[in-house]
């Protein structure tokens, strides 16, 4: 069902946050304060939102309203990339200076004020069309360093980058909802409640817990072969599977520290042997360990490096020609 774009002829957008977002593995499940908009350009990935998957590829767009619990699951050998921005469809004085947060322990009312429900608190998924997607990328990233550079008058830029964005994403919301699958009868939604507490756990207890099907299903209160056919059916892949992407997604963001080397980063993160967990991580993310360190964390660290040297450097100065050059050889290194 398509949505209306004029609903926005009278918004004054506020962005709180604006970020690129590349992933070789992703498995994760937020909650946010603001609407987040979110765009692939390369990777593919299931986005669960109360219940309903949402498939999304090359060239798919998202809105999640603000407080909606969502979960992202990539699947695909090619690392997911999303291009996000938070925001509010008002600029308030009382929300201007909020953080762009997860909320996802958060209890009690959210306090959404009535004049951000524009869409509805409906989820919004649109395929960009193939000719559109240059200029939706192109407007993007120049909000992108707009929010990073902060000069005169960027603010404005980016209300009008996002009312542009809005406006191609919502002329072309085609994309549907997969159809849920479910076990026979599954009508209530218990499976989707069975895999959230699922979920809940994992994260809880952290690569540390006990994370086999058995201890997990116990947990839940279902059994082993229940629980992973629900994971298969909703989510696109086993229980066993999620728990593997959990494990290597907690392994590279220990590397991504510099503080842990292979051979701890597979002990640390619950894998058998070094064999078996480098094994499992060239399947999954598509490049050895090693390859990983080579080709992510050092250009990271370096980017951490230059960026705490120009820190240093503005704290010691109060501005100057040299400060900014010095930011924009930074930027020549941004994804």
């Amino acid at each position: 069902m398509s949505i209306d774009y004029t609903v926005l002829k009278d918004i004054n957008p506020f962005i709180r946050m604006i970020r690129i977002k590349r992933s070789a593995v992703l498995t994760g499940k937020w909650r946010d304060i603001d609407n987040v908009f979110t765009y692939i350009p390369s990777g593919r990935a299931s986005f669960v939102i109360d219940g309903k998957r949402y498939e999304l590829k090359p060239g798919s767009a998202i809105i999640i309203p603000p407080y909606q619990t969502h979960l992202i699951v990539s699947h695909d050998n090619v690392p997911l990339v999303q291009y996000i921005f938070h925001f509010d469809f008002y600029e308030r004085p009382e929300r201007i200076h909020l953080e762009s947060r997860d909320v996802l322990e958060q209890t009690g009312p959210a306090g959404i004020p009535e004049q951000e429900n524009v869409l509805r608190n409906k989820v919004v998924v649109a395929e960009i069309p193939g000719n559109e997607r240059n200029l939706l990328v192109s407007r993007f990233l120049d909000m992108y360093n707009e929010f990073e550079e902060h000069p005169h008058g960027y603010g404005l830029i980016l209300k009008a980058g996002c009312m542009d964005i809005l406006v191609r994403t919502l002329r072309a919301t085609s994309l549907k909802p997969e159809k849920e699958k479910g076990t026979a009868g599954d009508t209530s939604g218990k499976s989707w409640i069975h895999i959230e507490n699922a979920i809940d756990y994992i994260q809880k207890v952290g690569i540390h817990g006990d994370l086999d099907n058995t201890s997990i299903a116990k947990v839940v209160g279902v059994s082993a072969n229940y629980l992973t056919k629900v994971f298969q059916d909703r989510l696109g892949m086993s229980l066993h599977r999620y728990i593997i992407n959990y494990r290597l997604e907690c392994a590279q963001r220990l590397l991504l520290t510099g503080k842990v080397n292979i051979t701890e980063a597979a002990q640390e993160t619950g894998f058998s042997s070094i064999h078996i967990f480098s094994k499992s991580f060239r399947e999954t993310v598509g490049m050895t360990p090693s390859a990983f360190l080579d080709e992510t964390v050092s250009r990271e660290q370096l980017l951490v490096n230059i960026r705490d040297t120009i820190s240093k450097d503005i704290a010691a100065e109060s501005g100057g020609d040299d400060i900014l050059k010095k930011k924009k050889q930074t930027d020549e290194f941004m994804p």
